[in-house]
């Protein structure tokens, strides 16, 4: 694979990612085409994000990323614990740390989520890593000690992580609806060329799964974080993708109209440009509704209803994929 110029490794590409990993469909995606014969074993209807107050209480903000947890097909729980690792250089004590958090899941659970006998759910530990270097550390616990006699091996603890290595994955091998592999697919792009080639399959994607939250999360990450990987031919291919967005990626106003809601398709219909303002601060205000609750939603309404721009409007939209908390995006909408 060519070696790319100038990769973002900066905060917003973890936020990024993380905006990526809160949608259900890529979590569902992921688990699908990394975790095959697991996956044959999970009911993804009951797949169900576990609150941020679960994760900062028992895990700690610092370090893991978010827990989701999903039935199995014989209605027990496991529990998905996702950890994004983007540093430059390989933690060769991953495994310690994804023992650590598991424990502290396990430990965080109550009676209520413990099964009838009190027995535990099984955690399964996800690395979602992006580096160029190749991954060289263990992936079980039990790697990290030494040799033991054969009378200790029972005392050596296992405790193994599934690697998501998104340079290593291989795109044509998963369905092209498959989220991981469109990820996969522009995270791979090594020319400004190669990303545009990939817009129109993108936007067919977006198109098919009917999802608006992630369609903005792959429009704020192509913004922030692949078209600075290109310099000043990056400038050039935000001006191509911005005219390529009004037809196939759409703008938030299109994204309005396809997603159909009646009062939305009405102001577009008319073309009348108080309706389309409206349109979008109705639609921006459930967006941060549905991201960050309706208490933050109401606490932010008086700053929508001074905005008139659409490029206002667009920026508050990119606040909520790229902000972590709801302190964190209202600090930055009182500061726009």
């Amino acid at each position: 694979m060519p070696k790319r110029p100038g990769r973002a490794t900066s905060a917003n590409h973890d936020a990024s990612y993380k905006g990526f990993f809160a949608q259900r469909r890529t979590v569902t995606d992921t688990l699908l085409g990394a975790a095959h014969e697991l996956a044959r074993h999970l009911d993804f209807s009951s797949l169900e994000r576990l609150p941020a107050s679960f994760v900062t209480e028992h895990l700690g903000q610092r370090h893991a990323d978010m827990v989701w947890r999903i039935q199995t097909t014989d209605a027990q729980w496991l529990y998905i614990l996702v950890l994004l690792e983007f540093q430059s250089t390989i933690d060769r004590r991953m495994a310690l740390r994804m023992t650590d958090y598991t424990i502290r899941v396990l430990r965080g659970l109550s009676r209520d989520e413990l099964g009838s006998r009190g027995e535990y759910p099984v955690v399964l530990p996800i690395v979602v890593y992006n580096g160029e270097q190749r991954w060289t550390a263990a992936k079980d616990i039990r790697d990290l000690f030494g040799p033991v006699p054969q009378e200790l091996l029972g005392y050596v603890p296992r405790h193994r992580y599934l690697l998501i290595n998104v340079q290593a994955i291989d795109p044509s091998a998963l369905p092209r609806e498959n989220v991981l592999a469109m990820i996969a697919r522009l995270e791979q792009a090594s020319t400004p060329a190669a990303v545009q080639e990939l817009v129109a399959p993108l936007a067919d994607l977006l198109r098919q799964i009917s999802e608006p939250e992630l369609a903005e999360t792959f429009r704020a990450w192509i913004k922030l974080v692949v078209l600075r990987r290109f310099g000043s031919e990056g400038a050039e291919l935000t001006r191509k993708l911005e005219k390529e967005e009004e037809g196939q990626m759409t703008t938030l106003l299109d994204r309005a109209r396809k997603w159909g809601e009646e009062r939305d398709q009405l102001w577009l219909e008319k073309g009348r440009i108080e309706g389309r303002i409206e349109g979008e601060r109705e639609l921006v205000h459930r967006m941060i509704a549905r991201r960050f609750g309706p208490h933050t939603a109401e606490k932010v309404l008086a700053r929508l209803n001074d905005l008139s721009d659409p490029e206002d409007f667009a920026d508050v939209a990119d606040a909520v994929f790229e902000c972590q908390t709801a302190a964190e995006f209202l600090e930055r909408v009182r500061d726009g």
